[in-house]
């Protein structure tokens, strides 16, 4: 059963939620949650807990995530919720912005341009990546044959490279077979480490697609490197892997591999897997995306930090690590300003909220930042609710010793996504346009 969904919407139903469920769970419980610390620390007694769906009998919820899960009864397919009041829902369009987040996030690399998505034309997400990933890796292992550097162990009997002297005590002279040298040495092998991990990756996206184009790309893929070794392999082995930067086009392919491990789940059986999951937290695209947006565009003038997290709110005892979103710090000036994004949907009414739609707690929080950090300007940015960008908001706190002292928060849309998506230009046009305009009126 295929299903479309969007965050917070509305529940429908699968084929088998339990099945889905646990699939879930299980991923949660496997990926120990190494980018979202502090959730997993939250839930790690909860064996049931996952953050992705929520479950009622037969019938399932979005959360926040986005992506889409493949299991062999259902495909589900999950959009951010800025669409989910769009009278036209163009899958097209939704993909074409969720490319365009991603080619300034810094956080999960998307190693796939907005070029690349022009050029085909699938309406499943699954198999969309998937045929971009079987052509990068087709187009490279065929135009750039990877022949590298490969640390083999082995018991020889004429030694070469260097003698692994532990290793020849324990496994050759305890046993009586002298000699068996254990040596260590690197020979230039086509069968080296990478090319196993995209063969690997090759079989296992064979068990996913349904597509014959897909299909017959990945097949070619596999004859190029059939004198590689199958051996299977996971995210954290990929993670190890350093290339130098004359393979760039292999680092690329190394990043889409990460993609396909790092929500796979390993069993026994190691290609006979029916499922396949790529899923991201909205609110994390939403911080990556401007920060990455921010240091590209505005650096010459700015010092851009991400996740600035040196100072305490409270200096005796030390506690409470203030951990700002986004720190920019003028270079010619010196002068500090937070960016703390929001990825919240207020009301459209909001404008006649005397507090404009932002939380109470989010208006603490930036008011003891900017008092323990020495910061005048804030900005709360949010996704923009309509296509017409409502002007900000400003709200000035006054301290209570000395009235001299005081702060400005700028609560401000920013078009995140538009509906009329004819060129992502004009897209990212407008939000350079509406960042500088405020940015801007700091240096004067």
């Amino acid at each position: 059963m295929k299903q479309i969904l969007f965050e917070y919407d509305k529940w429908v139903n699968v084929e088998d939620s339990t099945a889905l469920f646990h699939l879930l769970k299980s991923i949660w419980r496997q990926s120990n949650s190494a980018d979202l610390s502090e959730e997993f620390e939250e839930n790690k007694t909860d064996k049931n807990y996952q953050p992705f769906l929520r479950f009622s009998k037969n019938e399932i919820r979005a959360n926040n995530y986005v992506g889409f899960i493949q299991t062999a009864n259902d495909l589900v397919e999950i959009y951010p919720k800025v669409f989910r009041n769009c009278p036209n829902k163009d899958k097209e369009d939704m993909l074409r912005h969720i490319f365009f987040w991603f080619s300034y996030c810094r956080k999960w690399k998307f190693p796939f341009s907005q070029a690349q998505l022009d050029r085909i034309s699938i309406d499943e997400f699954p198999e969309l990546i998937i045929n971009l990933i079987a052509n990068q890796f087709l187009s490279t292992v065929s135009n750039q044959p990877l022949t590298m550097y490969q640390p083999v162990e082995e018991a020889m009997q004429t030694p070469r490279g260097s003698i692994n002297f532990k290793r020849y005590i324990t496994n050759s002279v305890v046993s009586g077979n002298f000699q068996n040298i254990e040596c260590d040495y690197e020979p230039f092998l086509f069968d080296n480490k990478v090319n196993r991990v995209i063969k690997y990756c090759s079989r296992f996206l064979m068990n996913q697609t349904r597509f014959t184009e897909n299909l017959q790309m990945l097949q070619e893929v596999i004859f190029i490197l059939d004198e590689v070794e199958d051996i299977p392999c996971n995210s954290y082995e990929v993670e190890n892997i350093t290339l130098n930067s004359f393979f760039d086009e292999y680092n690329q392919v190394l990043d889409s591999c990460k993609l396909v491990l790092s929500q796979q789940l390993y069993s026994s059986n190691t290609y006979d897997l029916s499922q396949w999951c790529l899923l991201f937290p909205m609110e994390y695209i939403f911080e990556d995306f401007v920060a990455g947006f921010l240091d590209e565009k505005f650096s010459n003038d700015w010092k851009v930090e991400y996740q600035k997290s040196n100072e305490y709110l409270s200096s005796n005892p030390k506690a409470f690590n203030m951990q700002h979103d986004i720190f920019l710090t003028s270079k010619n000036t010196g002068r500090k300003v937070i960016f703390d994004t929001k990825y919240k949907l207020r009301e459209k009414n909001f404008k006649s909220d005397i507090k404009k739609g932002i939380a109470q707690a989010d208006l603490y929080q930036m008011t003891s930042y900017a008092f323990r950090r020495g910061c005048t300007d804030i900005f709360l940015l949010y996704p923009n609710i309509t296509e017409d960008i409502n002007e900000p908001d400003i709200f000035e706190i006054i301290s209570g010793f000395n009235t001299d002292n005081r702060v400005k928060i700028i609560a401000m849309e920013i078009p995140f996504w538009t509906e009329r998506m004819l060129d992502i230009n004009e897209l990212e046009n407008s939000l350079m346009k509406t960042l500088a305009k405020q940015i801007d009126k700091l240096k004067s």
